[in-house]
């Protein structure tokens, strides 16, 4: 990756909302699932295990960075669901299945639909966890 590249997705973070950067780990979180999938379908398990890992550590952080003191129910729902992303994940992971991988991006999918609303929303709504940059 050119320097270029890398100080304008530096910049695109630094400078997005905190409800954007989400929607920002969880367009690379799909994006990692579903080439994570691929490789299982194509067989080329060295790719899947990059991706998965990749999409796993991405909802990991996502889990680790919920602030249950600003919204307790919600960070609990979150929380759940992150859970049963990485139980997917780790469970296509070892047994070389893409299967559970669609439960994985619905509940990605729905989640960053949820926080693209509140991204675009204009009285800039604070989100309940504090990203962390990638």
């Amino acid at each position: 990756m050119s320097f270029a590249v890398s100080q304008y997705r530096s910049n695109q973070v630094q400078t997005a909302s905190p409800a954007r950067v989400i929607v920002q780990f969880y367009d690379g979180a799909i994006k990692f699932v579903k080439l994570g999938s691929q490789g299982i379908e194509n067989k080329d398990y060295a790719k899947k295990g990059m991706h998965l890992s990749r999409a796993h550590a991405i909802v990991a952080e996502m889990r680790a960075n919920l602030d249950a003191t600003k919204a307790p129910e919600l960070c609990e729902e979150l929380d759940r669901l992150y859970v049963y992303v990485l139980d997917c994940i780790t469970e296509a992971n070892m047994k070389m299945d893409a299967k559970p991988l669609a439960g994985a991006l619905k509940v990605l999918e729905m989640l960053r639909g949820a926080w693209v609303q509140i991204a675009d929303e204009p009285s800039g709504v604070r989100s309940v966890v504090t990203p962390s940059t990638p």
